[in-house]
């Protein structure tokens, strides 16, 4: 393998290291995020660029499904079943701490179609204590997306305020709410099966029962008061199962308050918090095709396989100019065919011709 192909892979395998579009690297992706946390930001239109979701301690959507919520007397009353007295009162209804408005936790899905996300936005979310506040964008792959979060605690000064911040899709998301659902309800044996299995290695992560994760397995950023990281879409992000049509995928900014199943995550802070989340858009001027990453490892597959084939091929030629290069000395002498004798030069005389001195023996011996 000649000098210049040995460099031109070396040079393939290490753009992808230097590139200033990796989502997640520690080498390059933070740096450049934190340089693009500006720009013009435009007016957010919600529900139509931007949706805004909560989860909230005081509100459970399985009570509510499973018949174990609230419910009105024939005088018109309100009051509880007697399933639902597991739960102490005060634990049902909103507090000081749940600045969230019902709307935001009651239909957090939002029901509408977003737009793609092209332009710069900033929003400030509070988000209640031992909740989960979200924002529901619909991100572009023709741009790059830059996220930067900052965290407080609202009306109060904590030097060791933490929260967790995730970025998920659709399908996740609904993951993620399953276990919060589970963690609030008395209804279910699902968090304790949950804590149990806490954290679990990346190796053995997708066959983790509680189901959950961020986008790309990497987005999750633990016990932080700020946060900026970009990434770029290969494709719309989208999956048509076995059974069904294609689902479109949505992606959520979660803020994270409540003492998830992760070791590593922020126990609930006592207060309200006040997220300040900037989003900036940067149009792409270069996209690879998503089969170029399919191109390259068949390439590579297929150099793998000739190798041997190449390398024997030159082994062989380079055995065959070496005979041509060496003079002709006649064929290997059989049985059948005579030694050839090399032509006489000079003084050499043939072996027949050459005179030895005799030796005269005495005839008496």
């Amino acid at each position: 393998m000649s000098k210049k192909v040995v460099i031109f892979m070396i040079i393939v395998f290490m753009v992808p290291m230097f590139a200033t579009g990796a989502p997640n690297y520690y080498l390059v992706g933070n740096a450049s995020a934190a340089d693009a946390c500006n720009g013009d930001i435009e007016p957010v239109l919600w529900n139509q660029t931007v949706g805004r979701s909560a989860l909230v301690p005081h509100y459970n959507y399985y009570d509510m499904y499973w018949g174990f919520g609230d419910y009105d007397d024939d005088d018109g009353k309100r009051g509880r079943d007697h399933e639902s007295q597991q739960f102490p009162s005060e634990a049902r209804e909103p507090t000081e701490l749940n600045p969230e408005e019902e709307w935001m936790y009651r239909y957090w899905d939002g029901g509408s179609q977003l737009e793609p996300l092209t332009s710069n936005h900033h929003a400030t979310m509070l988000v209640g204590n031992d909740s989960i506040g979200a924002l529901r964008v619909n991100l572009s792959a023709q741009h790059r997306t830059t996220i930067c979060i900052s965290l407080q605690s609202l009306n109060e000064t904590d030097n060791d305020y933490s929260a967790d911040v995730y970025l998920m899709t659709t399908s996740e998301y609904e993951r993620y709410t399953e276990l919060y659902y589970s963690y609030h309800s008395e209804n279910s044996f699902y968090w304790d099966i949950a804590d149990s299995l806490s954290d679990v290695s990346p190796e053995w992560r997708s066959m983790d029962f509680t189901g959950w994760r961020t986008y790309r397995d990497a987005h999750q950023y633990e016990s932080v008061d700020e946060i900026n990281f970009a990434l770029n879409l290969d494709g719309p992000e989208s999956y048509t199962p076995i059974f069904g049509s294609e689902q479109w995928q949505n992606f959520y900014i979660v803020i994270d308050t409540w003492d998830n199943n992760h070791d590593s995550d922020s126990p609930a802070p006592g207060v309200v918090t006040a997220a300040d989340v900037t989003i900036i858009t940067t149009e792409r001027s270069f996209i690879l095709p998503n089969y170029t990453v399919a191109l390259v490892f068949l390439l590579m597959m297929i150099g793998v396989v000739i190798f041997p084939f190449i390398l024997n091929a030159r082994y062989m030629k380079s055995g065959m100019e070496q005979a041509e290069n060496m003079p002709n000395s006649g064929l290997v002498p059989s049985l059948e065919r005579p030694a050839e004798l090399p032509p006489i030069t000079g003084d050499e005389q043939p072996e027949e011709q050459k005179s030895y001195p005799s030796i005269e023996l005495d005839k008496e011996t």
